[in-house]
């Protein structure tokens, strides 16, 4: 705690930065919109199964411009780049709080799920990873709490809002904080920032193509990617369908969102312990471990009834996001350096998001075909044991010298 403590006094400003981009991703993340989406329904007309097609297909869109986009961060000044995606976001605020069209709407699910889920957060871990090299599992986990405050307090600050004002109202609030509170702290925090770590101006600059053939042609790519895909593709689709499903299990809607605080929790202390584990141990030597805790609390479901298993279960899923979201950064920054670490991120990122993006279709496909939850929860447990052992090759005692 005193080494966190140290560290957080040196370093706030860069701390603070990332904590901020972290925290205002949420308006982009699903928790967040899922509050607004039965006014959208009456709005616009839709039913479930229109805006969920609605939502995939925005979510995707953001994922295949989330290379593009997240590689400038290697190639222009930070300061520059942030306030970018800090008004891309605020942009999207403004769409949504004057949408008086579904193409409206849809465009500003994009640039929320774009500038919010996926370049809000590639902005804060990507200069983390980048900035910080003895101490960077620390800097990771640091700026990884954004994610739960938000997720703590968002929620209900939103829900209280929607009682007393209409849908759109509140999203000009939104749209106001961004641009009067968001834009202006970055602003103070990054001004002095000028590096910029690949002149895309000099001819000796790599192209995007050409860090991407380098990732792809790396052996260990290919052991990293189904362990990277689990967490969010299965958090993702047993999330969504576990309240309607949770009858399988012996639970209520009430209890499920009661487990959330151990969730929450979970992931706050997972992810600040993986920090220094990080700095001493290596992310190369700890992330085999990263599907251990997730897989368990599944397990758990599925043979063990009665509340407590709920609360265990989503504390072992909140213990695998909190090492997860530290753990992948660090791992770029190790396998691929520092120089890319933009366009790494990015790449990741954009697979990642269009697993969540594919994830609702095949659980909700599974779960009207037959397939009780138990079911889902079993074929989760067996994809991820698989995608573990796959992972394990990465360990520094079995890769090539």
């Amino acid at each position: 705690m005193m080494t966190y403590l140290a560290f957080v006094r040196k370093e706030r400003r860069l701390l603070s930065f990332a904590v901020s981009f972290t925290f205002f991703s949420s308006f982009g993340q699903t928790f967040l919109l899922s509050l607004f989406v039965p006014y959208f329904l009456v709005a616009f007309e839709l039913s479930n199964a229109s805006f969920g097609t609605l939502y995939s297909l925005a979510t995707m869109t953001g994922a295949v411009a989330l290379p593009w986009l997240g590689q400038w961060i290697d190639r222009i000044p930070l300061r520059q780049y942030s306030i970018y995606v800090a008004v891309g976001l605020l942009f999207a605020s403004v769409l949504m709080a004057v949408s008086w069209h579904i193409s409206v709407l849809f465009l500003s699910l994009i640039m929320l799920r774009l500038s919010g889920q996926g370049l809000s957060s590639h902005t804060a871990q990507t200069t983390m990873a980048r900035q910080y090299e003895g101490e960077r599992g620390k800097a990771l986990s640091i700026s990884a709490l954004g994610f739960p405050i938000g997720e703590a307090l968002l929620p209900s600050l939103i829900a209280m809002m929607l009682v007393y004002m209409h849908w759109q109202t509140t999203w000009a609030l939104i749209a106001a904080v961004i641009a009067f509170v968001f834009i202006p702290v970055l602003w103070f925090l990054v001004r002095n920032e000028k590096q910029v770590v690949n002149d895309s101006k000099s001819d000796d600059a790599p192209s995007a193509s050409d860090n991407y053939k380098t990732i792809f042609k790396d052996y260990r790519t290919a052991y990293i990617i189904p362990a990277i895909l689990m967490p969010p593709f299965w958090v993702t689709g047993l999330f969504l369908y576990q309240v309607s499903a949770a009858g399988d299990l012996g639970w209520t809607a009430t209890l499920i969102a009661s487990a959330f605080i151990a969730f929450a929790a979970a992931r706050v202390v997972s992810g600040l312990i993986s920090g220094p584990l990080i700095d001493r141990f290596s992310a190369q030597a700890l992330f085999p471990f990263l599907l251990v805790p997730m897989t368990a609390g599944f397990l758990f479901a599925i043979f063990f009834n009665g509340a407590f298993s709920a609360f265990i279960y989503m504390a072992l899923v909140g213990v695998t996001l909190g090492l997860s979201g530290t753990l992948k950064s660090a791992l770029w920054a190790e396998l691929y350096g520092t120089d890319m670490i933009g366009t790494v991120q990015s790449l990741f990122a954009s697979i990642m998001v269009l697993s969540t993006a594919l994830s609702p279709f095949i659980v909700g496909w599974m779960l009207d075909n037959a397939f009780d939850l138990n079911s889902v929860l079993m074929l989760a447990v067996v994809s991820s044991v698989l995608a573990g052992l796959v992972s394990i090759r990465i360990f520094p005692a079995f890769q090539r010298s």
